[in-house]
């Protein structure tokens, strides 16, 4: 099998970010092992991927107007046949709810872990993802 490459490993998380800032028309599951285990910010415990992926469908919805994520620097590192990625984010979502009125969400200082692997036809596969609050990088509030 291929070995797993820091390039194609940050070129997946920017997939993942186009989705879910609705620039792709790519399914967000298909980035995800079958077996998957997602930890969220708001999450109590550890779920399969498929529960939280149904959530996020739900939370950003169809009546989203705009979405956008900016990525702090991708660290990658490779052990093996196994990849794990952590960098910070910026995520912001303004939509329109069903009265009318503009809902604005900002995740401003987000951070992210992600395990990648291969599945057996050689793709790159999320296998564990942790999102979570962070603080700011510079020490403000």
């Amino acid at each position: 099998m291929e070995a797993v490459v820091p390039d194609q490993v940050r070129q997946e998380v920017r997939k993942f970010w186009d989705i879910m800032s609705g620039k792709s028309g790519e399914k967000l599951a298909d980035l995800y092992s079958p077996s998957a285990i997602v930890i969220t910010g708001k999450g109590r415990q550890p779920e399969p991927a498929n529960q939280a992926l149904a959530r996020r469908a739900q939370q950003l919805g169809d009546t989203t107007q705009d979405v956008s994520a900016e990525l702090g620097e991708l660290e990658v590192q490779v052990v093996g046949d196994v990849a794990v990625v952590s960098y910070t984010y910026q995520f912001h979502t303004a939509r329109t709810i069903t009265d009318g009125t503009l809902r604005q969400r900002h995740t401003l200082y987000g951070r992210a872990t992600q395990v990648f692997q291969r599945d057996p036809q050689g793709r790159l596969r999320i296998v564990h993802e942790h999102l979570s609050a962070a603080a700011s990088p510079k020490g403000d509030n």
